[in-house]
């Protein structure tokens, strides 16, 4: 979800360490042999009651990863019997408003998950509980996460997150209704001319079908395209929107096209049922979701069995596409922070990342545990989620700017799918308020 850096070095760093084999570390980061937290013996060496019972709370928002978080908190819970962890799902709508009001009253959850556009508001409020002194002393490595995700939740020296995922973007197509049209489906050959040809193709406006969800959305939508085109979200050095590159604003016109032409819903159709509800229900032949969504469109029973994934189209400077990755944190006022800590480190352990991969929940971000998540939907080729994370753009969240811009961003950008202004007025407009926002935040 969706997703994923907390200083201005992040982009940089990512970057230059995207490869997923790039990233090995020492395996001695003072958890047992697979990577699990410490006995309770030793938690009681190290300061904790081994012979109190608590109970601690794990928010995550994403209801299709609830069984993996649930078998990954009993796992915990066996090896240290007198800590309970109860996994409480708040939806992503709702999720960071409950987050926003709990924070400053203490009331956030002992351990919960943190996505990088967040991080650096609860950071900067001294709302989560830094883990430096853990991290120095050995207790977590974070050489054991691929890409270098630990580096997003790193603020002003402090380290506050363990890795949890990564995730990249794919194109989800609907096999049925490529079949119905005789069309070969999506392939690595395919570039954006070809998205839009296929699509027109497969529209039938008439029955309520389109080839493509065309969805305002930056993630999971045209900073893709954005990227591809060789156009820019932000600087490098993040200190200037690239909204108002010529090769942006062509993107965001080739995507908003797609609508004009009837190969996509309306904004307003996809405002009313979400694009990902629209796939899920056979109505849409392809849309760009996130790694994170697959269990999601496997739910349904529409199209499960129907549907597989594909690469991004090439553009014309390269294949676009972000990575981000979530976070596991824990609150600086909790009430039970050792054993907060200690179900924290469990998280960020080789045994919890192998629950995740082995359920499909999301590609660990753990080093060489991704290919059992790949494995574990066979029918479905989940390697190019993988594949494209070499070349993925970090998600730009790396500056005290990013909560001021990202709000409004949609805002303007509604109004240009809306049809309310053209897309470049649109654009322009959003370079405009970005680079306001960032010098503001100087």
């Amino acid at each position: 979800m969706r997703k994923k850096s907390a200083t201005t070095a992040v982009g940089a760093l990512l970057a230059a360490s995207l490869a997923l084999t790039g990233c090995g570390g020492n395996s001695n980061d003072g958890n047992d042999a697979n990577g699990g937290a410490s006995s309770p013996e030793a938690s009681k060496a190290a300061g904790g009651d081994s012979q109190k019972s608590v109970t601690i709370s794990y928010t995550i928002w994403d209801k299709n990863q609830q069984p993996a978080m649930e078998a990954i908190a009993d796992a915990f819970t066996k090896q240290n019997p007198n800590i309970k962890v109860k996994v409480d799902v708040i939806p992503w709508g709702d999720y960071w408003t409950k987050m926003s009001a709990a924070a400053p009253a203490g009331t956030l959850p002992d351990v919960f998950w943190m996505h990088g556009g967040q991080f650096i508001k609860y950071a900067s409020g001294q709302f989560l509980e830094p883990i430096t002194d853990k991290v120095q002393a050995g207790e977590i490595d974070l050489n054991n996460y691929a890409a270098n995700l630990g580096s997003i939740y790193t603020l002003d020296g402090q380290n506050y997150g363990i890795p949890k995922d990564f995730d990249t973007i794919g194109l989800a197509y609907n096999k049925e209704l490529f079949d119905q049209a005789g069309i070969p489906y999506p392939d690595d050959t395919w570039d954006y001319a070809k998205l839009a040809e296929v699509a027109k193709q497969l529209s039938q406006p008439d029955k309520g079908i389109y080839g493509f969800g065309a969805k305002l959305d930056t993630q999971a939508g045209y900073w893709n395209d954005i990227l591809a085109n060789g156009g820019h979200i932000i600087s490098d050095d993040m200190t200037k929107s690239g909204y108002d590159e010529p090769a942006t604003i062509e993107a965001l016109q080739a995507r908003y096209q797609m609508i004009l032409d009837k190969a996509s819903p309306t904004h307003q159709q996809m405002t009313d049922t979400d694009a990902v509800e629209m796939f899920k229900s056979g109505k849409l032949a392809m849309i760009f979701d996130g790694s994170w969504d697959n269990g999601n469109l496997a739910s349904s029973e529409i199209i499960q069995g129907k549907y597989d994934w594909a690469p991004l189209p090439k553009g014309k400077v390269k294949r676009g596409n972000i990575i981000n990755g979530l976070g596991n944190v824990m609150s600086a006022k909790g009430k039970h922070k050792e054993e907060s800590w200690q179900f924290l480190k469990f998280l960020g352990s080789k045994e919890a990342a192998d629950i995740t991969a082995q359920m499909g929940a999301a590609i660990p971000a753990f080093n060489g545990t991704q290919d059992a998540w790949v494995k574990s939907k066979p029918e479905l080729n989940l390697q190019v989620f993988i594949d494209q994370a070499a070349d993925a753009t970090p998600y730009p969240s790396g500056s005290k700017s990013y909560p001021v811009w990202f709000a409004k961003e949609s805002e303007i950008m509604s109004q240009a799918w809306g049809g309310a202004i053209s897309v470049e007025e649109g654009a322009k407009k959003v370079a405009e308020m970005m680079n306001q926002a960032i010098a503001d935040a100087k």
